[in-house]
């Protein structure tokens, strides 16, 4: 069972383990495609909750979008609030454990981009979003529990799957675990998955129908194939996501590029939309904040035109788009702002008119950073071509995929350098795609994002190492504080059931527990954690509570890190009798 959580819609899948659905190519997937006051049958629901002011449930998805735009002034008189598109405040500040979490300095242009969304409570994302995820996925679980236990399955046949953004942390996937939990999914390990939503929508593209055609190849080969290169550009309402694979003999994924990613989805232009053009022809900020306070019901009406314009817009778009201005907004703009918006927009002033020059300013808030990473992966693709001759190709999916827009400027700056392919419903292609990751991944590799390591005492070397990092042990050891111990890599291609292990033994007779802080950095061969560019990013514990009657050497530690799925995962053993011990790890929110 696989649930896409998105940041403008969410949806659940689900298919049945059997011989008959061994295969992926003919898999039947069942989905929810009816959703309360939904303008047309779809996949995915609208992910927005209607909150009253004890913070219950009143309505989510479309039903509460329906009732925020028609009831929304009597709603808000009792405290009401309308929350949507919060997804990716999500672990933007620390949210658990503030007095162990590291703060980052913030971008201010990304606090910009952090803020709520039109019609959304002007409340501290650090205090709501967490709630406000498990909430609206909770909705989800329940309804689809409800269709799965009237087929005749048990909650506990269930293996769950979520989907994450590949830009993610660590720490924002771990506070995605904690929301899962509170939304009342199992807590134990391997009942509940992590997918990266552009490896599921991979998983979904090679089964699609999706044929590439060499030159003297007539018939074409799907993306199964043993050799085919393919990268997945997730345009979603968030991020977008880019992972490249290449399949190997037995046709399993291997990724060839480092999965990257950024906020440059669909939300962020109905954002830009409001946040700067709407701003600009209202001329005084104060307006647009009283026109959020008092009417955002019809504030988000106006977003809802300019949504369903964006979707026709052409890379060379000729005419404007004009917005009727919705009464509410209209009745509170005043004679001076009429009078502005018709000198700004050649006598027009009952409605907001976007000309193609205003238009073109909009998209370019998020296109040419998507092109920009999309050349990044396609770089990455070429140093790991060898003699495959085979093409690259760039496969658009997600629901901004569909923009014609996207399409024509991705096609107009990479369509020398690789084949441009858009798989059918592409706005399903995640959701999908995670049920079949969810049954059987098909990755057999994965890139190491960062180098990854832990903090230790080497030996000194004279010469090399600087004289404040030297520490001499009790019993007389010279060695060095502050070395980095390396697990992977960055760049480095590791196998998804592949673990690394460094073994470790205490400084001091009187250690009873052994605390690794683990860092991370782009740097391929770092050698001290204080290097420039190394993040702390998390802390192993580990007990020694059960061997402190043996000598210090006979206390050793073997520390053990799988760096091949979409967490890192991590585990302990003593080496006296090899027995394993309870490893906890906890990750810190400043990368």
């Amino acid at each position: 069972m696989a649930i896409d959580v998105g940041t403008h819609a969410i949806g659940s899948s689900w298919c049945v383990i059997s011989d008959s659905n061994a295969d992926p190519v003919s898999r039947k997937i069942h989905f929810s495609n009816q959703w309360e006051s939904q303008p047309a049958p779809t996949a995915k629901n609208l992910s927005a909750l209607l909150l009253d002011a004890d913070g219950n449930l009143i309505a989510w998805g479309y039903e509460a979008r329906r009732l925020w735009l028609t009831q929304g002034a009597e709603l808000r008189e009792k405290g009401a609030r309308y929350h949507q598109g919060f997804k990716m405040d999500l672990g933007t500040h620390p949210v658990s454990d503030p007095e162990n979490a590291i703060l980052a300095g913030n971008d201010p242009a990304e606090e910009e981009s952090a803020q709520p969304a039109a019609g959304s409570a002007g409340l501290s994302v650090d205090e709501v979003t967490p709630d406000l995820l498990s909430t609206l996925l909770r909705q989800v679980v329940t309804t689809t529990l409800g269709q799965i236990t009237a087929a005749g399955y048990d909650e506990d046949d269930l293996r769950w799957c979520l989907t994450v953004p590949a830009c993610w942390s660590d720490y924002q996937k771990a506070v995605m675990r904690d929301v899962a939990k509170n939304a009342g999914l199992p807590g134990e390990d391997g009942r509940v998955l992590l997918s990266l939503e552009p490896e599921s929508a991979a998983h979904y593209a090679r089964v699609s129908g999706v044929r590439v055609i060499g030159e003297d190849d007539e018939a074409g080969e799907d993306l199964m194939a043993p050799g085919a290169r393919f990268m997945v550009v997730d345009c979603g309402g968030g991020t977008v996501d880019i992972t490249a694979y290449e399949n190997d003999a037995d046709g399993k994924m291997v990724e060839i590029g480092r999965s990257i990613g950024d906020r440059f989805g669909s939300d962020f232009l109905n954002r830009a939309f409001e946040n700067s053009h709407l701003a600009e022809c209202l001329g005084d900020t104060d307006i647009l904040d009283e026109i959020r306070d008092s009417c955002p019901e019809a504030l988000l009406n106006l977003i809802d035109q300019w949504e369903r314009a964006k979707l026709h817009v052409t890379l060379d778009q000729e005419d404007s788009i004009n917005l009727l201005i919705p009464s509410a907004i209209d009745r509170r703009i005043g004679a001076a702002v009429r009078k502005r918006l018709a000198r700004r927009q050649n006598k027009v002033n009952d409605s907001i008119v976007l000309t193609p020059a205003d238009i073109h300013a909009l998209f370019d808030t998020v296109v040419p950073g998507t092109l920009d990473l999309i050349d990044t992966q396609l770089q990455a693709m070429a140093a790991t071509r060898g003699d495959n001759t085979r093409p690259d190709v760039i496969l658009l999916v997600g629901g901004f995929s569909s923009s014609p827009y996207l399409q024509q400027a991705v096609k107009e700056r990479f369509g020398d350098r690789a084949l441009v392919m858009v798989p059918p419903n592409p706005d399903i292609a995640v959701l999908f795609g995670a049920t079949h990751f969810c049954y059987d991944p098909q990755t057999r590799a994965r890139r190491s994002r960062f180098t990854y390591g832990t903090e230790v005492n080497k030996p000194f070397k004279e010469g090399v190492d600087p004289e404040d990092k030297r520490y001499v042990t009790t019993y007389g050891l010279v060695t060095c504080r502050e070395r980095f111990s390396v697990f992977a890599r960055a760049g480095e291609s590791i196998a998804t059931d592949a673990e690394v292990m460094h073994g470790y033994v205490p400084l001091e007779d009187d250690v009873d527990a052994m605390e690794f802080d683990i860092f991370a950095t782009n740097d391929t061969d770092p050698r001290y954690v204080t290097d420039p560019g190394c993040d702390l990013i998390g802390t192993v514990r580990v007990d020694l509570a059960s061997v402190m009657r043996f000598p210090r050497r006979e206390r050793s530690v073997r520390v053990f890190m799988k760096f091949g799925e979409t967490e890192i995962k991590v585990r302990a053993e003593l080496v006296h009798g090899g027995q394993s011990v309870a490893t906890e790890v906890r990750f810190h929110s400043n990368y």
